[in-house]
């Protein structure tokens, strides 16, 4: 007798199909292949007769013990039972939840209550687990023998949920996407009929969990092809033994991943063992050239590689096919031209449709696609939405463009990130890792760093070398992408972490290790270089040995580096070009090249931003003067300065001595008399705005003290940290040290300024030799309104203590960073901030800072000095309110 193939005595799965849903088409499937084996495990078969008298045990349970309308769970290894439980859910009109039995039960139990499943179909050997997930659970014994013919009564709508699929949830809370019967048969259509994949007579190897969207998409079409169902279930047999099985039952197709694709690339298959196959499909994430290069050599001739794109929001959108013709491949592979009357456009942000060629979001428009989310209105009306056709579209997460080549994928606009002023792509990134002989798996995401003001690439690789090494891996990188793209940490892992639904997981990625510094700058000169290069390169810090190209340097980097040294760091123009970089490419060898060449008449003096004097009729506020602290140079406030008004003169002082050699000032009140004649060179009278950080605070103090004295007038004097001219309150030096140790350092503080010490040394001999000048230092309380603001440090009450030394009106406000980083971005903006916002309430023509009581966060005092400030012409102690106002915003905005 002559056998008749099955898709012969089958009626082709069509697209209009759908519109009857999946127990409809079963039906159909049932009348022409009753006896043909529908699924196959390890231990037996179901034809499609069994197979519909079990499923119609399945639907006459659920309909005795739920309501209409009530989501039912299904709990079963990957065995012929689960696929019959799934169709009797799916024929009682529940909406149905897959759970995986390897996902601990708590998590399970999370998501039988996020969908609000009232029953369990469950396993005989799952029923345990299926008791702790507090739903009833209905198990073999619960199953009596049906009629197969109720298993067709009562009419299912087709556009009602049938599905119920969370997302990975690799980025976020998992959604519940909610897929209809008959989006479920459109999937079908397109996974076999429409793409020319497979029929009826095809053997389907079935490795994928029946949990996974992807696994129970592939069930679902085998129901309504009528192909048979092989099923293996590589976690509990291993992927070792897979190909020979593939041989033993004479698969014809295989679905994977690129995960499994390599892992079972990995486990040693022999062409001998695959010659039944004629389709590899790829899907579930990106694939590379080298995941289908490796087995298309283990493959039959005739035998198709499908590399597929889809979503659980519209199942099978695109698909590029590799036949043994095709050219080597490498990179990320295409993922082709739409299927089965599918339109993929890209959109701007907007919405508006872009032309081929321009990348933007993808967008998926066809007949139908998933019905939204559960539970989630707005997440729905975001994703998804009607065209005047009466077609659907869905939005995807994606970014791609579209040419004539079909669809190109970019990446995720959740993955996306900002690095040095470019949008990356972090998938760039691992299509280069992939290239790599050892790279196995790679995944780079962007991570923000600890002040939380940028992000840096970070690489999670997993290589198959005996000694994997990060600076070899980033050098050969650095070859192929441009400098922005090469992470700046590559982590070795044993393997990606995934989802319960074996999905990439990123939140489970460990943290990366800090940023490798390297050795810290030696001189003050070096740090500020070392800013500068941190800055143009995006970096929270740059050691003195680190080398610009290997931080990821490159020629527009090189320019703005060239740029700032020139306008931050005062360097001639003609003396810095960007080659010297490539001559001196380490912070050390470039600061050491770079020649500063202070201004022999102004010793103490930095033009940080120039006034009406200095070149510019544009700048018409009151300059602002700062005053740097021992062994600091004025250069040291340019990250302030730059977030300060654009038309604000600001001017800055360092200790004389410090840049060429000469006899410094040995006391704080000889320092600020020298600065004075400075200061009055610029501005010959005042009102005056003064500031000084550290041991500069109290230069400052004294300067506005001589000013007063003077007769002239100071409007505000700004304490940067600085700890009050109080000899008890100053630290001591150091104790511990040798005595030849003390008496080379003192021998290095007479010295101070005369003989240039190459390093720290120089910059320390000034910060000692102010330690000493500030124990030395007394000055009457000082009657004019001042800004007291501290930082974070051990010293900080210290720092605070200014009550005794302030006798008119002021104000003590907090600042982020310590006593060094208050001065560096990011907390450099802050302190320009509560800078900006006093000097704004003083042009406005207000008063002196809050009195006690003012706010809780202003810690301001006051005392019987606001008179004798009214004295000096400045405003009387009724006209306090806007200042007052403008501290207590800063003060506020600090503690948020």
């Amino acid at each position: 007798m002559t056998h008749i193939s099955r898709s012969v005595r089958l009626a082709p799965l069509t697209a209009t199909d759908a519109t009857s849903g999946v127990v409809d088409r079963f039906a159909t499937v049932l009348e022409a292949l009753a006896d043909e084996p529908a699924v196959i495990d390890a231990d037996g078969t179901y034809t499609y007769t069994r197979l519909a008298a079990e499923a119609a045990s399945v639907r006459a349970s659920i309909l005795a013990g739920t309501s209409p309308g009530e989501p039912v769970a299904v709990l079963h290894p990957h065995r012929c039972t689960a696929v019959a439980a799934i169709l009797g859910v799916i024929a009682s009109g529940h909406p149905l939840l897959v759970l995986d039995y390897r996902t601990p039960a708590p998590r399970l139990q999370q998501m039988c209550e996020r969908v609000d499943a009232r029953a369990v179909v469950a396993a005989g050997d799952l029923l345990d687990l299926a008791a702790e997930l507090g739903r009833p659970v209905i198990g073999p014994d619960a199953l009596t023998a049906t009629d197969t013919a109720t298993l067709f009564e009562g009419p299912v709508d087709p556009n009602g949920t049938a599905v119920l699929a969370f997302t990975s949830g690799s980025t976020g809370v998992p959604k519940v996407v909610l897929n209809s019967g008959r989006m479920l048969v459109s999937d079908a259509w397109r996974n076999s009929a429409a793409t020319d994949c497979y029929d009826a007579d095809d053997v389907i190897a079935h490795t994928l969990p029946m949990a996974f969207h992807a696994g129970l998409m592939v069930t679902v079409a085998g129901l309504v092809v009528g192909s048979t169902m092989r099923l293996f279930d590589t976690r509990a047999r291993g992927i070792a033994g897979l190909a020979p099985w593939i041989d033993q039952v004479g698969a014809t197709i295989m679905h994977t991943s690129p995960a499994i694709l390599r892992a079972f690339v990995s486990s040693g298959p022999t062409p001998q063992q695959l010659t039944t196959l004629r389709t590899v499909t790829i899907a579930g994430e990106p694939a590379h050239g080298r995941d289908v290069e490796q087995i298309r050599p283990l493959l039959p001739p005739t035998c198709l590689l499908r590399n597929r794109y889809g979503s659980s929001e519209t199942g099978l959108i695109a698909e590029y096919v590799v036949d043994a013709d095709h050219p080597p491949l490498s990179g990320p592979l295409p993922v082709g031209r739409p299927v089965g009357n599918t339109e993929i456009r890209c959109l701007a942000e907007d919405g508006t449709p872009l032309a081929a060629g321009e990348s933007g979001i993808v967008a998926v428009t066809r007949d139908v696609v998933a019905n939204g989310y559960l539970g989630n209105p707005e997440a729905t009306a975001l994703a998804f939405f009607d065209e005047p056709d009466g077609r659907r579209t869905y939005r995807t997460s994606d970014v791609g463009e579209v040419d004539d080549e079909g669809l190109r994928l970019l990446g995720r606009r959740d993955h996306s990130v900002k690095i040095r002023g470019y949008m990356v792509e972090p998938g760039e990134v691992d299509a280069a890792l992939f290239a790599l002989p050892d790279v196995t798996e790679a995944l780079t995401v962007g991570v923000k760093s600890d002040t939380g003001e940028r992000y840096r690439l970070v690489s999670y690789v997993v290589s198959s070398a005996d000694r994997p090494s990060a600076a070899a891996v980033r050098s050969v990188l650095r070859e192929h992408l441009p400098g922005h793209l090469v992470p700046e940490a590559v982590v070795f892992l044993d393997a990606l972490p995934r989802t319960e639904r074996g999905k990439l997981d990123r939140a489970a990625l460990p943290a990366p290790p800090p940023p490798d510094v390297g050795e810290r700058v030696r001189s003050e000169w070096e740090r500020l270089v070392a800013q500068v290069w941190a800055r143009a390169l995006g970096l929270d810090e740059v050691g003195r040995d680190a080398d610009f190209f290997a931080l990821g340097g490159d020629s527009l980097a090189a320019e703005e580096v060239t740029a700032m040294v020139v306008s931050d760091l005062g360097i001639d123009p003609g003396d810095v070009t960007s080659a010297f970089l490539v001559q001196a490419p380490t912070v050390a060898e470039y600061a050491r090249r770079l020649k500063r060449r202070p201004d022999r008449r102004q010793q103490i003096l930095t033009v940080l931003r120039p006034g009406p004097n200095e070149g510019t009729t544009q700048a018409r506020r009151t300059p602002l003067f700062l005053v740097a602290g021992g062994g600091g140079l004025g250069l040291g406030f340019v990250p302030v300065v730059r977030h300060l008004p654009d038309d604000q003169p600001v001017y800055a002082f360092h200790s004389y001595g410090l840049e060429r050699k000469a006899v410094p000032d040995w006391s704080v009140e000889a320092a600020a008399r020298r600065n004075l004649r400075e200061l009055r060179r610029i501005q010959a009278h005042g009102p005056y705005r003064v500031a000084g950080h550290s041991f500069g605070g109290l230069v400052a103090l004294e300067m506005c003290q001589q000013l007063r004295a003077a007769g002239e007038e100071v409007e505000i004097l700004f304490v940067l940290d600085s700890f009050p001219p109080d000899p008890a309150l100053i630290p001591d030096a150091p104790t511990g040290r040798s005595l030849a140790r003390r008496a080379r350092d003192v021998a290095g503080l007479l010295v101070t300024g005369l003989v240039p010490t190459p390093g720290l040394g120089q910059y320390w001999r000034f910060h000692e030799q102010s330690r000493v000048l500030s124990k030395r230092y007394r000055t009457p309380p000082y009657p004019g309104r001042t800004v007291v603001l501290v930082a974070e440090s051990e010293d900080k009450e210290a720092r605070a203590s200014w009550d005794a030394h302030l006798s008119g009106e002021w104000v003590r406000l907090e600042t982020p960073g310590d006593h060094i980083t208050m001065m560096r971005d990011p907390y450099a903006e802050t302190l320009a901030d509560h800078l900006t916002r006093c000097l704004a309430a003083l042009d406005a023509g207000a008063g002196p800072p809050p009195a006690p009581g003012a706010g809780p966060d202003t810690g301001g005092t006051t005392s019987s000095g606001a008179s004798r400030v009214s004295e000096v012409g400045e405003a009387p102690a009724d006209d306090l309110t806007p200042l007052r106002r403008e501290a207590e915003v800063s003060a506020a905005r600090t503690v948020a």
